[in-house]
């Protein structure tokens, strides 16, 4: 693409011809072919300019593409070093990526060589936060060249792949007093098992026992239905996450939502120290997270991905859970059928800790619920919830 230098050569040499074919001067032409000629060298110079360039992109100088324990608001060094293969050296070049990471005002990072030739690759470095957890993939970089004299822009869209996961912050979580009352702890786990207590039915499925079929269910459906019994074993721990697109009040990395999430990975901390059997419970389109107990790793990917993209509210999540022996529920957008879900999960689960998210830290108008035996109530907002954790253990 031409540039204005480029016109403006242009416009000179054709006023200088003009005075040279009325003066009939030498040296005039001689300027005239002159400019000519240094626009036609920029021309032949400029072609496949940056068709040669070769870029590598590293993260904390390590030379590995791949991070393993980046999480919110670490700082990291991007570097990209730039090769030329061409023994034709490239001549101010410039460009710029973004850094999908990065806060917003620092996501465009331009760079800008004046020389680049083949035995001496450059390396061009810059530090960002690592803004909000996910899994980031980065775009081309974007290179441009003004050739030798200026005359033409040269651009090429180059792609340099590389992927980055960021994990999202946690609090170091040492205790956590409603869990390690004493009298919770005798109690036993309440999930489906080979306990003593029942706990509910369901249809008979291959490799079930004889004994443990219901027959006056069995006799009332017409199928067969067995018992399910409570486990008697070590104690768990349960946070219900509300994965629908109505959870999340306000913007970025200070949303509700998010805050349930750092929350979330806070818990699963001192679940991982006290090595307690940790589960997540939710609903959603893609977010549906496992049923099994999560180790630390797990937890963190999925709390890195997850999205609150679903259509099915807390409210119905909490009637379709199963007797427990602790749970944790994070509010972050509360409603009346909530606060009624919340009351009638007292009847099934020996404790339960719900946590309200909200902006400015107050509970809602509408919750009337107060801590009581079986259920605490603590609230929080995005900005002061480590200090509320830390005062609450």
């Amino acid at each position: 693409m031409p540039t204005r230098r480029f016109f403006a050569f242009i416009f000179l040499a054709f006023i200088l011809y003009f005075l040279a074919n009325q003066t009939q001067v030498g040296w005039v032409y001689i300027m005239v072919n002159g400019l000519l000629g240094i626009v036609i060298a920029s021309l032949i110079y400029s072609y496949g300019l940056l068709n040669f360039i070769e870029i590598k992109r590293t993260f904390d100088n390590s030379g590995d593409l791949t991070i393993t324990n980046l999480h919110e608001d670490d700082i990291l060094e991007i570097t990209l070093e730039f090769r030329n293969a061409r023994i034709k050296p490239v001549l101010l070049l410039s460009g710029h990526e973004q850094c999908p990471f990065a806060p917003v005002d620092d996501q465009k990072q331009s760079f800008f060589m004046s020389l680049l030739t083949k035995n001496n690759p450059i390396q061009l470095s810059y530090h960002v936060i690592c803004d909000r957890r996910g899994l980031y993939t980065f775009s081309d970089v974007h290179l441009k060249s003004h050739g030798g004299f200026g005359f033409l822009t040269r651009q090429r869209t180059l792609a340099v792949p590389s992927e980055i996961m960021i994990y999202p912050r946690y609090e170091r979580l040492k205790r956590l007093r409603v869990f390690e009352n004493k009298m919770l702890a005798e109690r036993e786990s309440r999930r489906i098992g080979v306990g003593n207590q029942v706990i509910g039915t369901r249809e008979y499925r291959h490799g079930d026992s004889l004994r443990t079929i219901h027959w006056r269910s069995t006799a009332r459906t017409g199928k067969l239905v067995v018992k399910e019994f409570s486990r008697d074993d070590q104690l768990t721990m349960t946070v219900v996450l509300d994965l629908s697109t109505t959870a999340n009040v306000g913007d970025g990395k200070f949303s509700t939502f998010e805050t349930a999430i750092r929350i979330t990975a806070s818990l699963g901390y001192y679940a991982r120290q006290k090595r307690v059997p940790f589960y997540i419970t939710g609903m959603a389109k893609r977010w549906t997270p496992p049923t099994i107990a999560l180790s630390w790793w797990s937890m963190l990917n999925y709390l890195a991905k997850v999205q609150n993209d679903g259509d099915v509210s807390l409210s119905s999540v909490l009637h379709q859970l199963h007797s427990m022996p602790f749970i944790i529920v994070l509010v972050t957008n509360p409603d009346e059928k909530l606060i009624k879900s919340l009351q009638a999960l007292r009847q099934i689960c020996s404790q339960i800790l719900a946590i309200f998210i909200t902006p400015d830290g107050d509970l809602p108008t509408i919750v009337k619920l107060k801590s009581s035996v079986g259920l605490t109530v603590l609230c929080v907002s995005p900005h002061n919830w480590e200090n509320m954790l830390k005062l609450y253990s």
